[in-house]
């Protein structure tokens, strides 16, 4: 089904495209702008028939050493950071957005990674010969100037499947100016939120069109406790990036062992969020969730979708539908499912989020 022209856009703490909601439903890939045709659209075919309309997936990949013949988006070059526009490198992401377009999906697309996977923020401090923690990447000018140079090589790009800057591409839901970011220092609050104010204007001064969120895990700042989802410890105030004007909708993610927390915790980490939305009077996605056994999806991918769905949450995105096709089956972890068959759950609130309110 070909997408409909117009960009995704807000509509109080929901999406809407035209006059139509556009409740999220999907699923995350990030390998999709790495791998061969075949696979990507093996995968991209099973995220439809889960239900998706969303596929979140990596916009960023610094490569250092690179092997030849690699796949690498940034990699250094006589002591520079050069980005490979070509076939083994930013052909990759247009094949990605312009086989989004015609299987009828939308993409959302982080421009970085706070962890060293796949390059990130540690990446960028040791090509610039920077000293210290990830909190250089936010504080450092030249890390700051490096960053900015890679947002705009990549927010002005002609694509060369569509033949259209990627800022009038139907097919991108969103950008993100990073995956899972965090600033985890005395005073790294003041600091992060001054780094999201400046990058978020500046993505929004290249593309005026498509949406912008953070990409946080949703860390929350409140007095009195000792959860560290909540005491900023992590450096990030979800409920503060909220205020920036450049910033669309808000995420968060939920994997309760990792955080400390039952899985029955889920209800409660939803609605503070879905909360929080509403005080901003904007969208807040679950963007990525995940369990590691059968028997746990089962039990609790239905409670937890349920709260998003019945509390009014904007979306969700499982994290993370792979593949065993050959060249993108080492993309996987504990969490990673094959088919809809796999969480059944996922493709029943599909159908739920997306039939129309006719009450």
């Amino acid at each position: 089904m070909p997408l409909d022209p117009a960009f995704v856009r807000t509509s109080n703490t929901g999406f809407a495209i035209g006059d139509r909601p556009f409740p999220v439903v999907g699923v995350n890939s990030y390998f999709l702008a790495y791998c061969s045709d075949a696979s990507r659209l093996s995968v991209m075919a099973a995220a439809a028939g889960m239900g998706a309309n969303v596929i979140r997936s990596w916009a960023f990949l610094d490569v250092d050493p690179r092997p030849a013949g690699s796949v690498a988006f940034q990699y250094l070059q006589d002591g520079k950071i050069v980005q490979d526009g070509g076939p083994d490198g930013l052909e990759r992401l247009d094949a990605l957005i312009g086989t989004a377009e015609d299987q009828g999906l939308h993409l959302i697309l982080p421009l970085v990674n706070h962890w060293k996977d796949f390059g990130g923020m540690p990446q960028y401090l040791q090509w610039l010969g920077i000293q210290g923690g990830v909190e250089e990447f936010y504080r450092s000018p030249e890390a700051r100037a490096a960053y900015r140079n890679w947002v705009e090589s990549v927010l002005t790009r002609r694509n060369t499947r569509t033949g259209r800057p990627y800022s009038e591409e139907p097919a991108v839901m969103a950008w993100e100016l990073a995956n899972e970011p965090r600033c985890e220092v005395a005073g790294g609050r003041e600091l992060f939120l001054d780094w999201v104010g400046e990058m978020s204007a500046f993505v929004k001064s290249l593309d005026a069109n498509h949406l912008l969120a953070l990409g946080d895990e949703g860390f929350l700042q409140h007095a009195d406790t000792s959860d560290p989802l909540y005491n900023g410890s992590h450096g990030v105030d979800g409920e503060a990036v909220l205020d920036f004007g450049q910033i669309d909708f808000g995420t968060y993610h939920f994997y309760p062992s990792a955080m400390g927390h039952s899985n029955d915790f889920g209800d409660t980490w939803m609605n503070d969020h879905i909360e929080s939305g509403a005080r901003a009077n904007k969208p807040m996605i679950m963007e990525e969730y995940g369990l590691e056994t059968a028997a746990e999806r089962d039990e609790w991918y239905p409670q937890w979708l349920a709260s998003v769905r019945l509390r009014g949450g904007a979306g969700d995105l499982l994290w993370m539908l792979g593949s065993s096709e050959p060249d993108v089956s080492g993309f996987r972890d504990t969490y990673t499912v094959l088919d809809a068959s796999e969480v059944p759950a996922v493709v029943a609130h599909a159908r739920e989020m997306q039939v129309p309110d006719v009450t």
